[in-house]
């Protein structure tokens, strides 16, 4: 049966049936005013099939044909639009077209429906912060490759090191050699020489070599040998313990004494006393902790392989995020957006042989400001340990030396009582010879025992202590530091991952309301299981649900539809 139209209007408009587009308006006036504005053809009292959807057009259908809308208002629907899609044109006769059409029900139903929170799997934000959107988004990334200028930081190079010497004295008083310390400038108190080193009581003195009185670095490179030579000269090669180097800035002056001299002197059986002193050098005393090495800070990327993205997210991992490396086969991956400002990291070092150095990460992971984030520090590849020799004769002369006298002195005693006893018994004459024969004959021996003892002492190897480990191939590189590492996806992969964000926006998961209205030109929703809500009949109601679950992008400006090149900004 057929049923009245009061008016039918033929449009162009760059909506199309597949629904993945349409225009959004801020009400009904607005949208009306706009279909209003592209009508092309009128008709009145035009009649269709309910059935079928066809109205019978009165115009030749080459004049139809370049047409893909109508809209129109019924009298059974009192004064409410209608828009359609014209979907077929049929020949009819000379002057007359059937035009088959659509309802298009995003338009026609616009203003009475309600979306209600749906579970929304993408959509563009409302907030483009970075760091706001983080779901992982399953695209295709690529190599990544360095994004910006590799930095290296930290306490640790190979100019500006102290070489650290422990001993367990620095004062002994030999019979034949003697061990004794000095300063330039007596500092007050006196060193009770019993640190308390990362709160646990040290049994070694620290002796710091290149110091002066003033707690001062003596320019220069200071030789550890001159120390060992002191050491070597009193026979003490074994209190000599460790060997080590630190970083200058591990040293805190508060809690040293430079300016020290230790001086040996060995009194060989004969010729002149021997002396040795090694100079400048500082003793560590009093209590020491883990020392404040200074704080790094690293920019967030402006950029990915030079490329600028309009998205946030592109500014977060995957798409980027940097390392922190120790140059040693240790690194650390850090996520920009995982710091509250800029990455920034704090160094600590404790004082012991090799080094016990970590860079922490600061504002990291809600962590809190001035916090440490331990877990999540590196740590810095061990120093070198040292290795120093010793003279095996020197410390065999020095250590010998009294027993060699004294043995030489007993025996000219002893020769002595024996030529005594000889004038006794057999009259000064034969006495004498009795006992300078003896005396004679016991010093041949003691010389011989003694050169022999010299040459076997002097055939033995000098002896090397330590473990030298100054052959590492980061230390050698002078990259004993830690290395910021900035990385990212290509320029290519970035350019496309942007394209597709501006397109559909970010993956959300949520069940909310769909964002509307927010962006300067564009937005795109899509849903799973869309609720929706409104006077609308059935068979319409599920194909606006289905635009929405098949993703659904509004756009602002008619004359911008479909135009991605122009900003959509958040509004």
């Amino acid at each position: 049966m057929a049923k009245n139209i009061s008016k039918v209007y033929l449009l162009n408009v760059p909506l199309e049936d597949d629904m993945r587009n349409t225009l959004y308006f801020a009400n009904a006036s607005a949208q009306h005013t706009y279909f209003q504005n592209n009508i092309s053809k009128t008709y009145t009292n035009v009649s269709y099939q309910s059935e079928t959807r066809t109205f019978r057009c009165p115009d030749q259908i080459d004049t139809v044909r370049q047409y893909n809308y109508i809209m129109w208002q019924n009298t059974a629907y009192s004064n409410k639009w209608f828009y359609a899609f014209i979907k077929k044109m049929t020949y009819v006769s000379d002057g007359y077209t059937d035009v088959v059409f659509e309802v298009d029900p995003l338009q026609t139903f616009m203003f009475d429906i309600t979306v209600k929170p749906s579970f929304v799997e993408r959509e563009h934000t409302n907030n483009d912060t970075v760091g706001a959107n983080t779901l992982p988004e399953g695209l295709e990334l690529g190599e990544y490759v360095i994004n910006d200028t590799t930095v290296n930081f930290g306490p640790i190079n190979n100019n500006d090191f102290v070489i650290v010497l422990d001993v367990s004295m620095v004062e002994n008083e030999g019979t034949g050699q003697t061990l004794s310390w000095h300063f330039d400038t007596q500092p007050a108190p006196i060193p009770t020489f019993s640190p308390v080193v990362n709160g646990t009581p040290s049994a070694v003195i620290h002796l710091l070599l290149g110091y002066d009185q003033y707690n001062h670095r003596v320019n220069g490179y200071y030789d550890p040998n001159v120390v060992v030579d002191v050491y070597n000269n009193a026979g003490l090669s074994d209190a000599i313990v460790n060997a080590y180097i630190m970083p200058s800035s591990m040293i805190d002056t508060s809690y040293i004494y430079g300016g020290l001299h230790v001086s040996s002197t060995y009194r060989p059986t004969d010729g002149e006393p021997v002396t040795k002193d090694a100079p400048n050098l500082a003793i560590f005393a009093g209590s020491y902790h883990q020392r404040d090495l200074g704080t790094s800070t690293f920019s967030k990327p402006g950029s990915l392989d030079g490329y600028v993205p309009r998205n946030g997210k592109l500014k977060t991992f995957p798409f980027v995020y940097f390392n922190i490396s120790n140059n040693g086969g240790s690194s650390y991956q850090y996520r920009y957006e995982d710091f509250s400002s800029n990455p920034s990291f704090k160094m600590e070092g404790a004082f012991c042989p090799s080094g016990s150095i970590k860079a922490i990460p600061q504002n990291y992971k809600n962590i809190g400001s001035g916090e440490n984030a331990y877990d999540y520090s590196v740590n810095a590849t061990k120093l070198p340990i040292l290795s120093w020799g010793s003279d095996s004769y020197t410390n065999w002369l020095t250590q010998n030396s009294v027993n060699m006298r004294m043995e030489r002195q007993n025996m000219i005693m002893h020769s002595i009582g024996q030529g005594l006893s000889g004038l006794v018994q057999g009259g000064l004459t034969g006495g004498l010879a009795m006992g300078g024969a003896s005396a004679i004959g016991g010093a041949i021996d003691i010389v011989k025992n003694e050169f022999k003892a010299k040459t076997n002492a002097n055939l033995t190897p000098d002896q090397v202590h330590g473990n030298l480990n100054a052959g590492d191939l980061v230390w050698a590189k002078l990259r004993s530091q830690f290395t910021y590492l900035p990385m990212s996806i290509k320029a290519e992969y970035a350019r496309c991952a942007d394209d597709y964000f501006d397109a559909y926006g970010y993956q959300v998961n949520r069940m909310k309301t769909p964002n509307t209205n927010h962006r300067q030109n564009w937005w795109y929703t899509k849903t799973m299981n869309a609720n929706i809500v409104g006077n609308v009949p059935n068979e319409e109601m599920n194909k606006i649900k289905s635009a929405y679950n098949n993703g659904l992008t509004f756009w602002r400006n008619p004359s911008n539809f479909l135009n991605y090149s122009v900003s959509n900004g958040i509004v």
